[in-house]
């Protein structure tokens, strides 16, 4: 039986925080193995795609993997679903980890509206932040993973949980704003942190911004869950079409369905829902501060 080529390495979140860019920009170092279709593959989130064994995740990197240092794979929810981390720590304790961080109120905001983009959300803003304490007592990983927008924010939280299973040695948290600012530091740091050479430059894209649809009829059709677009993906398309071709396929399709968004994130809420969530962080943000050393006023005010 050939070896398995399995992850060292993962992005585990956050959502709508520069994830898809930043994991591009390390894909491309020469000694860094990710393929696209195991980014936000939720491999130790789905009991489906558990189930199938590693020996299924390791059919990902099959074709890819050249005998890279670094076998990086990401999805933004596992740091929100404690029983991915613990199936990660009991697959491999020595891993690595990558967690980006963004103002959670702009980050909520950003997520609402790409759960709308993908038609998982049909509720006005307010309507939808205040059900998601009912939504978080069900088990849909769906609905957790997509429609719990403020509960997704709180990063000390969800830290706490990661230190359960790993060493802090063992994440890298990096800031949204510095991915933004100062891509080549960001980069450069995080190669270090991974003990590979940080002399490299990638070629700096931005990828997967939520904007706007460009066709509504069309994602309708294909992120939907018409029968059409059910009979397509699991009678059509699982028979002929391998799972990492059909992640690549998803990945082109929206980025050539999505155009800028002009709007900027806060003109989507009013003051009372802004102050509201405002304290809803206000705690977890001081507990963050003082575990990165970092100054995040800007995230409360």
């Amino acid at each position: 039986m050939k070896d398995l080529t399995l992850p060292n390495t993962f992005l585990i979140g956050a959502q709508k925080a520069a994830t898809t860019s930043v994991y591009s920009w390390l894909a491309q170092h020469t000694e860094i193995c990710a393929p696209m279709a195991v980014k936000d593959y939720a491999f130790f989130t789905r009991d489906e795609f558990y189930a199938k064994g590693l020996s299924h995740l390791s059919n990902f990197y099959e074709d890819e993997h050249k005998n890279e240092k670094i076998v990086l794979q990401g999805s933004v929810h596992y740091i929100f679903f404690e029983k991915a981390l613990k199936r990660i720590q009991e697959f491999n304790p020595n891993s690595k980890f990558i967690l980006i961080v963004r103002n959670p109120i702009e980050r909520a905001i950003s997520a609402y509206q790409y759960a709308l983009k993908f038609n998982y959300e049909n509720l006005p803003i307010k309507e939808a932040f205040a059900k998601e304490e009912e939504r978080l007592k069900g088990c849909d990983v769906r609905t957790l993973s997509e429609l719990t927008y403020k509960h997704h924010g709180l990063y000390y939280k969800q830290i706490q949980t990661f230190l359960k299973y790993f060493k802090k040695e063992q994440l890298k948290v990096v800031l949204y704003d510095d991915v933004s600012e100062n891509s080549n530091q960001v980069v450069k740091d995080l190669f270090t942190f991974l003990n590979i050479d940080d002399g490299f430059i990638p070629e700096f894209k931005s990828l997967n911004n939520t904007g706007d649809i460009k066709n509504k009829t069309f994602q309708k059709i294909v992120f939907g869950d018409g029968a059409f677009r059910n009979f397509l993906v699991k009678k059509v398309f699982k028979s002929i079409i391998s799972d990492a071709l059909k992640a690549k396929l998803r990945w082109k399709i929206i980025h050539l369905n999505t155009k800028e968004k002009q709007s900027t994130y806060l003109d989507a809420i009013d003051v009372d829902l802004k102050n509201e969530l405002i304290s809803f962080f206000k705690q977890d943000i001081e507990h963050l501060e003082v575990f990165l050393s970092k100054d995040l006023s800007s995230w409360k005010i």
